[in-house]
């Protein structure tokens, strides 16, 4: 990109000029909202009190307004400095809103006041709690605010002052005098007593005088006056402010200071506003005891004298703005104002005789942590009986006469006013005029300035300032002068906006002119037009200039109120009216003013937004442009800023903004506006840009073509050379061709170039830079380290590279051109550039005593360090390389094993000197780590510390590059596991342990909340008092079996979502579901009712599911009580129809018998499973406790209850009495649940009680002469499962030989066996895989029995053999049901036998026995099988090949036959074949 930079060598700066964004019409946002506000239409007028006839001539003079208009508004930047807050006030009205400037909609009101009266002055300001106060003796009255901040709104009337917290606690002060102006200060507010004309006409002795100048320091304290310290730095004896000619001109926070203004002798003086002390205190009140102004100030009579002279005028105020009655809703009633319990500090002092109270804590506006005062300044009651406001008490007023003898008969002893204010004489400044506005500024290169704006004399006075070294107070300078007629800061751009004698509109940096401003979207203003009607002789009492109607573009409204237009004769007396007044006339006696320079005056600003007043009346928002927006320019400046001397850093900053802004200049991309700068800073330096040949980047960009072509030539149907030319010359080719070309080993291919003659110029050495030029390079070059070490900054170093190269080349640093080469060998030539700066030029320029030959490699460093080395400390610059900084202090303080309270940072770090003393740059944050550290932490504990105190996060880690960021996630990885316990929060955030993030953020919530208990919502006994709270309130129908989850421990787990609700809401089974089927016109009413219950039915599958993850969701998570029966929760298969939730249920449609049988079983199963097997007061009382009592108790989820109490091993405490009772019952479930948990219960243990009670319930292990008993077949099933589970793992040859023989029953005799013979065979099956697993390969004793080959014949099929035994005679008789001839039934035995030989030889990896379980490899064969039996045999291929198993898809394909696997991968309608086959072999992976 190609930049011209004009030459400003010898211009006027006043000609350069910078554009912004167009000028938008501004409306406050609470005019807008007022006009859809009631205000106080409808309501009663309030009735006037009458007043003395000597207050005439106040009533009168009450009518003269403060404020030019009726409406008036502040505005600030919120705290969050994204948004602006605006306080709009008109009448007795004030909205506060907030919003996103110069965005349409995202305002929103905070809050809207309406008052009794019209409000006189709202501000923000800041209160604090100040739990010190009333100080002890001897105790030192701190510097700085104490307790916490209470940032408030408040609001002025003429006789109280609403404060109004944004927390939402609101307190009214009643005021003893009228206000002039109210402050906010850094320790809380100041007011301004308004001093009436009979005082001023005839001022009494200063010794009698009132105090001006008042303080309030919590909503809650008294209004006490203020003591001043002349003299240099307050050296003088304190007193109190009474000098009339004082006003207040300007305050400020930080600093804390204010400029008064001193009438009579027109000088201006600076004050440090401080907290007073003990014994200025002291010296004050009994210096002043005797005198009259401290006897008005410690008597309420002699005071409340001066309340009812100051406030008479003020009751025909309010009747001229209309104040609003006592019963309207949105008013504020003063309350009596509180104060702290004043300690008996002046022993010489008359105080009032009250009993001392203990001073708690103060709490915000706890209005119980302080005592009522009996002072004049506190107490509405006295308010009101000194001074009644019409609005209040509507009817006559008694005599003040026997007010105040009743006052004073109440009060026996006054209670002095203690001063909290002090003001430390500063500075004194005489002025021509008076300052109509003050701010405080600071320019480009850190400078700052206190401004005084002098209307009248047209001129703007910089005060430069700066802070003593020990930081307490402020030093005063070199005065300059602007000609000026409005000004501004511009806090973000370290700049002011002035509008100039020529109603322009210019930038300055302190003093300094920077450029003017081009502004767009301003209408034009005919300043004849206006000249002609000036000349009229309008009456100066007019409201508003503006009610001369003007001519004006209808395209622009006026944004002043409608009211403000009609022509009133009113008394307006306004400072703000006259100086615009004398402005205009300023405005209009140039004849020779252009039509464009129409601004009068400026307000709001807002971070770089500001307000314009035109001359048209209307308001206009700018925004100016910022310095820089590319991180690379950003850093660049503040590294040259610090490098440089005062002077040449300033012009760099200010020609910089002026060429980036210029008008036609636009938006830029980091790269466009790295381009720019750099020309700029090498034409400072003294480079002929327009010689210099400095190349682009790799990747070439259209910003980077100069050449434009002016005429489109045709293209070309054949190719020539020049095309293949120019491919090769391309900067890809260049920068890969070689590279690639070395790795596959291919000959280079270039094009030959002609060698270009070297356009050498000419380097000014006369510039301004020019003699700071080594240090400018070395300034860059440790910004382009810096950037290496973030990814996101990497493509930057490619930019500086380019104009690093010049300038090494340029002061013949070799080794620093081999370092650039290194890094970028596409872009940076091993030689470096031609070399600009003559030989003997650069011999002459001086370097300094930072600057190394050896060019500063951080990555290099960081290596070393690691290696052990310890190399010499690495340069930084404070506040630009931040990162470099904080790695080398991680990396040097692992490798070195310091401790961490005193971190000898010059050993590891050398910052540069400056070449003047920076105050704006702040020193090296002090690490604070004594009450984290142990006595001897670990390294990687100590680098995490570090980490956390040096404010890095883990999004900055992330950003590292990745070589160097290893070590810290090493060692946030370390530290994840067994943390400390006493680290700050924000260091368990790098660990990532957000659950002590939340223990130790509650800590300390408990530890600032001393007045309440602490409570822990993460602490177990507090979740489960609370939780028992809850199950107690809730009712049984309510129960979803999952209350004992402990929710608070969950999301310790899981923090960032509600997984354990939504969870808990899926697997519920206690509600009915909703029905939502929609009734069709053609339907009848009985066809959609069975459409409700088929959809029912549908629903009715998954909630019978549901109890099984359920008790997975609540595996042993429950503890019961003994003396309460353990809650089942309900199975609902019923539903809800919308919208009259009529019930549904299964009565009119076909289901499957017993449909909900075993799912009530399962439904005690997991009801069961919820105890914690270490519950060791679980005997068989409390089991036959739970046992149905009732018609509405299911006996069988009571089955299902007995066989998860052997799951949890509880049933093993059942006595054999009881379970003799439940067997007795004949229950087929409750037989199949005890026998099943029984047997769990005494799993592989051989119990010999338990395998009679097993043998009665199976024929095989009777004797052959015993009674044949009725057994129902589905508790011989649990049986036989019983017998495998108690002789589990204990190859049992007796019992292992009747389990093979019991897979093979045969049916019979006669009616006998002969429903559901595949579950009993089946249960066979795995009975006896649980008695010989694993066992295959050892079973010795088992060879006779060839258990092997006889599974195999199950499984096979077969001639049956011939039975033995007393089956032989027992099976005489055949069945008269089934008839299955000779040959075994494999579809009966088969599935046992394939799981039974699986389990037998469990990882025994016998090829032999796993061959008889591969699919068949032809069509045919695979077509005699199952596809149950596949299922089944594969799953038993992977149990005896467990170790070759793998969790890969060849794995799965080399099991799959051929002739399947070739239509699997045809993909299309057998696609679903695959996904079958892969499903079956997952169940395997996943079991292994």
């Amino acid at each position: 990109m190609s930049v011209k930079l004009a030459n400003l060598d010898g211009v006027d700066e006043l000609s350069i000029m910078i554009s912004c964004g167009d000028a938008q019409e501004y409306v406050p946002f609470g005019r807008e909202y007022l006009c859809y506000h009631p205000g106080d239409v409808g309501l009663p007028p309030p009735r006037p009190s009458p007043a003395p006839p000597h207050l005439d001539l106040m009533r009168q003079l009450d009518t003269v307004s403060i404020n030019g208009s009726k409406d008036w508004w502040e505005l600030r930047h919120s705290s969050d400095g994204l948004t602006e807050e605006e306080l709009y006030v008109c009448g007795p009205t004030v909205v506060w809103s907030r919003g996103q400037a110069g965005s349409a909609g995202s305002r929103q009101v905070i809050k809207c006041m309406t008052c009794d009266s019209t409000v006189q002055h709202v501000m923000f300001a800041t209160f604090y709690t100040y739990p010190d106060q009333p100080p002890l003796l001897g105790e030192a009255v701190p510097e700085e605010p104490t307790g916490d901040c209470l940032p408030s709104i408040c609001v002025a009337e003429s006789d109280s002052l609403n404060i109004f917290t944004e927390d939402g606690d609101d307190c009214s002060v009643a005021l003893p005098f009228p206000v002039r102006r109210v402050w906010p200060i850094k320790y809380g507010i100041l007011l301004e007593r308004q001093v009436p004309a009979s005082e001023l006409a005839s001022p009494k002795p200063e010794g009698e005088r009132l105090p001006i100048f008042y303080s309030l320091l919590h909503p809650l304290d008294e209004i006490n006056p203020l003591i001043y310290r002349a003299g240099y730095s307050g050296s003088a004896r304190p007193a109190f402010m009474s000098d009339l000619s004082q006003q207040a001109v300007f305050m400020s926070q930080d600093p804390s200071i204010c400029i008064l203004y001193n009438s009579s002798s027109s000088s201006h003086t600076i004050w440090k506003i401080r907290r007073a002390k003990l014994e200025e205190n002291n010296f004050v009140l009994q210096s002043n005891m005797s005198s009259p102004a401290s006897c008005l100030l410690s008597n309420p009579g002699s005071f409340a004298q001066l309340h009812s002279y100051t406030h008479g005028h003020s009751l025909s105020q309010s009747h001229s703005h209309g104040a609003s009655p006592v019963n309207q809703a949105s008013t504020h009633t003063p309350t009596p104002t509180s104060s702290r319990t004043k300690s008996s500090i002046f022993p010489n002092m008359l105080t009032t005789p009250k009993a001392q109270q203990s001073q708690a804590p103060r709490n915000h506006m706890a209005m119980l942590s302080r005592t009522q005062s009996p002072s004049v300044f506190g107490g509405q009651n006295l308010r009101l009986a000194m001074s009644p406001s019409p609005s209040r008490s509507p009817g006559p007023r008694t005599p003040r006469s026997s007010q105040y003898t009743s006052l004073n008969e109440t009060l026996t002893e006054p209670e002095p006013l203690v001063p909290d204010i002090c003001l430390d004489h500063l500075w004194t400044d005489h002025s021509l005029a008076r300052a109509t506005k003050a701010f405080l500024t600071e320019d480009s290169v850190g400078q700052k300035y206190l401004c005084l704006m002098l209307s009248q004399a047209g001129m703007l006075r910089c005060i430069k300032y700066d802070y003593t070294n020990d930081k307490s107070s402020l030093i005063f300078g070199s005065i300059a002068s602007v000609i000026a007629k409005d000004a501004l800061p511009v806090k973000a751009l370290h700049m002011m906006i002035v509008v100039d004698g020529s109603s322009s509109v210019s930038l300055y940096t302190g003093p300094v002119h920077v450029s003017r401003i081009n502004l767009c979207g301003l209408p034009t203003f005919n300043s004849s037009l206006f000249r002609d009607f000036s000349s009229l002789n309008i009456s100066s009492r007019l409201h508003s200039p503006s009610t001369t109607p003007l001519r004006r573009s209808s395209l622009f409204t006026s944004s002043r109120p409608s009211s403000s237009l009609d022509a009133k004769f009113e008394v307006g007396l306004s400072p703000v009216i006259t100086e615009k007044s004398h402005m205009d006339g300023s405005f209009t006696d140039d004849p020779s003013l252009p039509l464009s320079s129409s601004i009068v005056s400026l307000r709001d600003p807002s971070d770089t937004k500001v307000t314009l007043e035109h001359a048209n009346g209307n308001f206009y928002r700018i925004t100016l442009p910022e310095i820089a927006s590319s991180p690379v320019v950003k850093h660049s400046l503040a590294a040259l800023k610090y490098v440089l001397p005062r002077e040449p850093a300033l012009q760099l900053v200010n020609k910089w903004y002026s060429t980036r802004n210029a008008p036609g200049s636009g938006d830029f991309s980091p790269q466009g506006e790295w381009t720019m700068f750099s020309m700029m800073l090498l034409s400072m330096i003294g480079y002929d840009t327009d010689k210099l040949a400095l190349t682009c980047p790799v990747e070439s960009s259209d910003s980077c073509n100069t050449l434009v072509a002016t005429k489109k030539f045709r293209a070309a149907e054949s190719g020539s050379d020049n095309d293949w030319e120019y491919m090769l010359s391309s900067p890809f080719h260049m920068a890969a061709g070689n590279s690639l070309s070395e790795m596959l080993g291919l000959q280079k291919v270039g094009v030959m170039q002609k060698p270009k003659e070297v356009n050498k110029g000419t380097v000014h050495t006369r510039s301004p830079l020019f003699s700071h030029l080594p240090a400018i390079f070395f300034a860059l070059h440790l910004v382009y380290e810096e950037f290496k070490l973030n990814i996101l900054n990497w493509e930057f170093c490619s930019l500086l590279v380019t104009c690093l190269d010049q300038l090494a080349s340029d002061l013949r640093l070799t080794q620093y051109l081999h370092h650039y080469w290194r890094d970028f060998p596409t872009v940076c030539p091993l030689h470096g550039p031609p070399s600009q700066v003559p030989l003997e030029e650069a011999k002459k320029l001086t370097y300094a005593s930072y600057f190394t030959e050896k060019p500063p490699h951080v990555l290099a460093h960081l290596y070393a360090i690691m290696g052990g080395i310890e190399p010499e400390p690495f340069p930084y610059i404070p506040e630009v390389c931040t990162t470099t900084k904080n790695l080398m202090l991680l990396y040097s303080v692992a490798a070195a094993d310091c401790g961490l309270q005193n971190i000898p940072m010059e050993r590891f770090l050398k910052q540069i000197s400056s070449s003047n003393v920076k105050p704006f740059f702040s020193a090296d944050v002090s690490l604070n780590l004594q009450n984290y550290c142990e006595n001897n932490p670990k390294i990687h504990e100590k680098i995490v510390l570090l980490t956390d105190q040096l404010g890095l996060t883990v999004r900055d880690i992330q950003l590292l590059s990745p070589g160097v960021s290893l070590v810290l996630m090493n060692a946030q990885h370390l530290c994840r596991t067994w943390p400390p316990q006493n680290w700050p929060a924000s260091a368990y955030h790098l660990i990532h342990r957000p659950d002590l993030v939340a223990h130790r953020e509650e800590d300390a919530k408990n530890e600032n909340d001393s007045g309440k208990k602490p409570k822990d919502p993460f602490n177990i006994k507090v979740r489960m008092q609370e939780e028992k709270k809850v199950s107690q309130s809730s009712t049984k129908e309510e129960e979803d079996g999952m209350e004992t989850l402990d929710t608070d421990m969950l999301a310790l787990r899981w923090r960032e979502d509600q997984r354990i609700a939504e969870v808990r809401r899926m697997l519920c089974s206690s509600r009915a579901v909703t029905i939502s089927a929609v009734q069709r016109p053609e339907v009848s009413d009985h066809d959609f009712l069975e459409e409700q219950e088929r959809h029912l039915y549908a629903l009715c599958i998954r909630t019978m599911s549901l109890p099984i993850g359920r008790g997975m969701f609540t595996l042993f998570t429950s503890s019961p009580i003994i003396t309460e029966t353990l809650p089942i929760p309900k199975l609902n298969l019923s539903g809800k129809a919308p919208p009259r939730g009529t019930t549904i249920d299964l009565s009119n449609i076909e289901v499957p018998p017993n449909m909900d049988m075993w799912p009530h079983f399962h439904n005690g199963v997991a009801a069961g499973l919820k105890i914690a097997p270490n519950c060791g007061e679980i005997d068989s009382t409390w089991i036959v406790y739970n046992k149905p009592k009732g018609s509405l108790d299911n006996p069988t989820e009571h089955a299902g209850f007995l066989m998860a109490l052997g799951l949890n091993g509880h049933l093993r405490n059942l006595a054999t009495v009881n379970m003799h009772d439940y067997l007795a019952r004949g229950h087929e479930m409750t037989c199949v649940g005890l026998l099943l948990g029984i047997s769990v219960a005494k799993r592989g243990t051989l119990d010999i009680q338990t395998t009679k009670l097993l043998s009665v319930h199976l024929e095989c292990l009777l004797p052959p002469t015993s009674t044949e008993l009725d057994v129902p077949h589905t508790v011989q099933v649990a049986a036989i499962i019983g017998v495998g589970l108690v002789y589990q793992d204990t190859a049992h040859r007796h019992m292992a030989e009747v389990l093979l023989q019991e897979i093979g029953r045969p049916p019979g005799p006669e009616m006998e066996n002969s429903n559901d013979r595949e579950s009993y065979s089946l249960a066979a099956g795995l009975a006896l895989g649980l008695v010989l697993f694993g066992r295959g390969g050892e079973a010795a004793g088992f060879t006779d029995l060839n258990i092997a080959g006889e599974l195999y014949h199950y499984i096979e099929g077969g001639h049956k053999k011939p039975l033995f035994g007393i089956h032989k005679d027992k099976y005489k008789s055949p069945s008269y049901q089934i008839k299955e001839g000779d040959c075994v039934n494999i579809d009966v035995t088969a599935p046992g036998a394939t799981l039974a030989l699986g389990m037998i030889y469990f990882q025994s990896n016998n090829k032999a026995i796993a061959e008889w379980m591969l699919a068949p490899s032809t069509p045919y064969l695979l077509d005699q099988v199952r596809p149950d039996f596949l299922l089944l045999r594969t799953v038993a291929l992977g149990l005896i090949m467990w170790d070759s198993v793998m969790p890969t898809s060849q794995w799965i394909e080399s099991h799959v036959p051929l002739t399947v696997l070739t239509h699997v991968h045809r993909g299309g309608l057998l696609q679903h074949i695959s996904w079958c086959l892969y499903g079956h072999w997952i169940e395997v992976c996943w079991v292994k």
